[in-house]
């Protein structure tokens, strides 16, 4: 199974206060570089792609400290501030949970839902044209350096022109791909592809984005343990609960935990003593040190299969997904009697049934296709 290398985005620009530097490139390389980012309250960082995105995914080199975040998209006349999804809840000893978002303190990952850029449209920044999203810090105590940025898009298993081809619209419309005036338009055929997207994972219990998975707690096991979500390939942070606070564990085989990708299980390189969870024999039922020590471990990670990698699959799940949504485009959508297939013109009702059959048989193969 190959491990996740992600989508690039189209641009990323860093400004100054003054000036723009292109860091695209810089940015697209794990062995680059790293470069330097928000190092003062007039600066920003302009992420930048073709097709809408709801994810970034962000390798730090030096962990920053910064003051609060801004983020704003670009509504096509106007950036608009909104907070992104991400945050992370935090468990402490002497207050009640919190919710921290992310900071560039590490490794890390802002999530950017739909629901929240709900107008969100191309934009212009230094002579680049995209869908935009930027950043910028209230005050900077240590300005954070890059490695790498990696984007997630919405559409990731197939895209609206694809859907667009399928139905072979461009016999019956001037355009090649759904936009803003079509029916249905651009942004529905998108809301119908993140459903197919939804869809096939339900039903084979696989993805092959990458998904973020936050504070997810386990028992303690000398030895390691398996993490609950499968096809595992970036730990974000490893935290274990000391009976006063987190203590914060590196990754290495000679350090302090490793991860094994094709099996999900992450070990221990150390061991680790735990105070125990109960002090005396003879101590009455009602006492703390118990439930406290429970699942005393908490693990963020990214997980997913690469669609862009994967010889064996990546056809069945491309396949899948457009015809899906093809299906809820023809429900939706009056495009008269019929669509043309090929030389011959097929009834929807009769391509809607056949695709619905393929797209079965198709998830059963990806649900027991495995592997090792």
């Amino acid at each position: 199974m190959p491990l996740y290398t992600g989508l690039e985005f189209t641009k990323i620009f860093t400004y100054n206060g003054s000036s723009f530097t292109d860091v695209t490139l810089e940015a697209q390389s794990p062995g680059g570089t790293a470069f330097t980012v928000l190092a003062g309250t007039s600066h920003f960082l302009y992420l930048g792609h073709d097709e809408r995105f709801d994810m970034a995914v962000f390798d730090v080199d030096t962990n920053g400290a910064l003051g609060a975040l801004t983020w704003e998209y670009y509504n096509g006349s106007a950036w608009t501030q909104f907070v992104p999804g991400s945050g992370r809840l935090v468990h402490d000893i002497d207050q009640d949970d919190y919710e921290v978002a992310y900071g560039f303190t590490r490794d890390g990952v802002e999530v950017f839902p739909m629901n929240l850029l709900v107008n969100w449209a191309t934009g212009t920044v230094n002579s680049v044209n995209t869908y935009w999203v930027r950043v910028s810090a209230a005050s900077v105590t240590t300005a954070p350096t890059i490695k790498r940025i990696q984007m997630r898009p919405c559409n990731a298993y197939c895209t609206t022109k694809d859907v667009f081809n399928l139905l072979q619209l461009n016999n019956i419309t001037s355009t090649s791909d759904f936009t803003t005036t079509t029916v249905p338009t651009k942004i529905a055929v998108e809301q119908f592809i993140d459903a197919a997207q939804s869809k096939i994972e339900f039903a084979t219990r696989k993805s092959w984005r990458p998904n973020y998975i936050a504070e997810e707690y386990h028992d303690f096991n000398l030895n390691g343990f398996r993490l609950k979500r499968n096809d595992a390939y970036k730990i974000l942070s490893l935290d274990i609960w000391n009976g006063g606070g987190w203590d914060t564990k590196t990754q290495g085989r000679q350090q302090d935990y490793f991860l094994m990708p094709d099996v999900g299980m992450l070990y221990f390189s150390r061991y680790f003593l735990l105070p125990a969870r109960f002090q005396s024999y003879n101590a009455p039922v009602w006492r703390f040190g118990g439930g406290e020590f429970t699942n005393p471990i908490r693990v963020t990670y990214l997980a997913g299969r690469d669609i862009n990698t994967n010889p064996f699959e990546a056809g069945i799940v491309f396949d899948s997904a457009k015809k899906i949504a093809a299906i809820e485009v023809i429900r939706s959508s009056d495009f008269g009697q019929f669509v043309v297939s090929g030389t011959d013109r097929v009834q929807l009702l009769q391509k809607i049934e056949g695709w619905e059959r393929d797209v079965e048989m198709r998830l059963d193969d990806l649900r027991a296709f495995e592997v090792f």
